[in-house]
């Protein structure tokens, strides 16, 4: 596909057509959150950590997901954007234990990073936390569903990459297992 040329927060950049919104950011040095995008991997767009404003879109869309086109102006830090964000990782940690200080990934975690970050200091959800048990996927694979995020790198690594489409998610929700 022909080059086109998108704005990025006013900054022009020259992107292959074809090429996602996310790319586009990225090549004009625009860090864009994410938790289940990754470069080797298809796309699911299910994180939403990637808004953008698109100009002239009614609301913010996921830049991974979104192929660029012509002129296309792309707004990456506006106050929608960052209303967005706040709430897709409040969203995201509903369910999370929050148990930062004895978690194994120790100061080393996307999702804690990201929280301090785009996250809120405070919640307002005050229900019970939903408790899933972890599951058994034999000796090599540990897993810890308390913190699953529903992200689907593990499932979509296990099919595409590995070609054992072994893991899965059914429902939807906060019924997701």
């Amino acid at each position: 596909m022909a080059n086109m040329q998108v704005l990025v927060n006013d900054i022009p950049v020259e992107i292959k057509g074809g090429s996602t919104v996310l790319q586009a950011c990225e090549k004009v040095g625009v860090e864009i959150p994410r938790f289940c995008y990754h470069e080797r991997l298809l796309i699911a767009g299910n994180c939403r950590m990637c808004l953008v404003e698109i100009g002239g879109a009614p609301k913010p869309v996921a830049s991974c997901a979104m192929p660029v086109g012509p002129n296309m102006k792309i707004y990456t830090d506006t106050p929608l954007v960052k209303k967005a964000r706040e709430a897709v990782m409040e969203f995201l940690l509903i369910n999370h234990p929050l148990d930062c200080p004895i978690c194994d990934q120790g100061g080393e975690c996307d999702l804690q990073d990201q929280s301090m970050v785009f996250g809120s200091d405070k919640s307002r959800m005050f229900d019970p936390k939903r408790s899933t048990e972890d599951k058994n996927c034999g000796p090599l694979v540990k897993t810890i569903m308390t913190r699953c995020i529903h992200c689907t790198r593990c499932v979509r690594f296990s099919s595409e990459v590995a070609g054992e489409g072994i893991l899965g998610t059914t429902g939807r929700g906060k019924d997701t297992e």
